[in-house]
């Protein structure tokens, strides 16, 4: 049936949430580091979406895994178990009165997961633009229509 562009629309907007994080994430740390916040306050606003975050990899690591898509699951299982690490090591939260000596690892970690994210993205896009195609293309071929077929067509002429 057409189950695979649904299931890469929804892939599309899981990976569309977890660059919006990652991207709220950035612009949270890059106002504190230009002093447009207190640490307090952006601390805060990461700490609260961070969760969300690994939530939504992790469905997107499992869906992956549930649908049979092996090379795509194996990639995004790394940061799965990152993640996964991290948070079973309470490590995950921003801590207040360090915020300023990690703020550059911070960064460059939510960057790195930005870039790997806007490469599932472009991955993800294409995929669903081939699914899309290859499933219209299936459904005029598995056609039973009488009035589809041109060859009775032209030769009644």
């Amino acid at each position: 049936m057409a189950w695979e562009p649904i299931l890469w629309l929804i892939f599309f907007l899981l990976n569309i949430a977890l660059i919006a994080l990652i991207l709220y994430q950035i612009v949270c740390l890059s106002d504190l580091e230009a002093d447009y916040m207190n640490p307090y306050e952006s601390s805060s606003r990461i700490n609260n979406v961070i969760l969300k975050e690994y939530v939504l990899q992790g469905v997107f690591c499992i869906l992956f895994l549930v649908t049979g898509h092996w090379f795509l699951f194996l990639l995004t299982v790394l940061p799965t178990y990152y993640n996964l690490k991290k948070f079973l090591s309470r490590q995950h939260l921003i801590d207040v009165t360090e915020v300023f000596r990690a703020i550059d690892f911070e960064k460059k970690l939510r960057i790195a997961k930005l870039a790997f994210y806007l490469i599932f993205f472009i991955v993800v896009i294409v995929r669903f633009s081939n699914a899309g195609a290859f499933s219209t293309v299936l459904s005029v071929l598995r056609s039973n229509s009488k009035d589809l077929d041109v060859r009775s067509s032209v030769l009644e002429f």
